[in-house]
């Protein structure tokens, strides 16, 4: 089976959802920060911003189309260790491998490929970026909080990744400003764009093709 092709195919749709699932989100954003028709500013002495809920409504709506875009690669990557895992190991012969692991399914993987031998130093890919691609998942999929509806990054995760991937610009500028250091009252939302999402399917696909070359190497020696 070819499984590089298949995951390939499940990463191209991905890349679909989020280009056609985001269109009405950005366009919406767009209008009101341009005060375009409907979103044009009445006269108000209060002074607060107008169209401000419809404005956060559209940009938890687009953080929402990234979430469920990186959940499709994060799931992708799965099936495709799992059937790595049945068709390439155990179909051979090997004994059954654990995909189970308390750090998480990923790691539980990489434990998996070292112990056959893999060496991990020598992958293209960037497994710290794809790790954080799956804890941001996690996120996505199991909200711990009912009163808001953005998703942030988990203190734990920012433990491990001080400086998070999954964030948006501004996010971005006020950790470096604190050296990395996450104040104690900002948990930045998770944030996934289009040149992002590329970005972490590009890497996944490194990983699978890697491994589908390391198993035919061994297969050909």
């Amino acid at each position: 089976m070819d499984l590089a092709f298949f995951i390939k195919e499940r990463l191209k749709f991905a890349t679909y959802f989020f280009e056609n699932a985001s269109k009405p989100f950005v366009e919406l954003i767009s209008a009101i920060e341009k005060e375009e028709p409907p979103f044009v500013p009445v006269y108000d002495e209060s002074g607060e911003p107008q169209y401000l809920q419809e404005w956060q409504d559209a940009r938890t709506g687009l953080e929402s189309v990234g979430l469920t875009a990186l959940s499709m690669v994060a799931s992708s990557l799965q099936l495709f260790l799992n059937d790595w895992v049945r068709y390439r190991l155990e179909s051979r012969g090997d004994s059954q491998y654990k995909r189970k692991h308390r750090k998480g399914w990923f790691h539980a993987y990489r434990k998996i490929l070292e112990e056959v031998g893999l060496d991990l130093t020598a992958c293209p890919a960037n497994l710290e970026l794809i790790e954080q691609a799956v804890l941001a998942r996690n996120r996505g999929q199991h909200p711990d909080v009912l009163t808001m509806l953005q998703t942030t990054h988990s203190k734990s995760d920012l433990e491990k990744y001080p400086n998070p991937y999954f964030v948006t610009e501004t996010d971005q500028r006020v950790i470096e400003q604190d050296n990395g250091e996450l104040s104690w009252w900002l948990s930045p939302n998770v944030y996934v764009d289009e040149s992002k999402l590329s970005t972490v399917i590009s890497e996944v696909e490194k990983l699978c093709e890697w491994l589908e070359e390391e198993y035919c190497n061994a297969v050909r020696a």
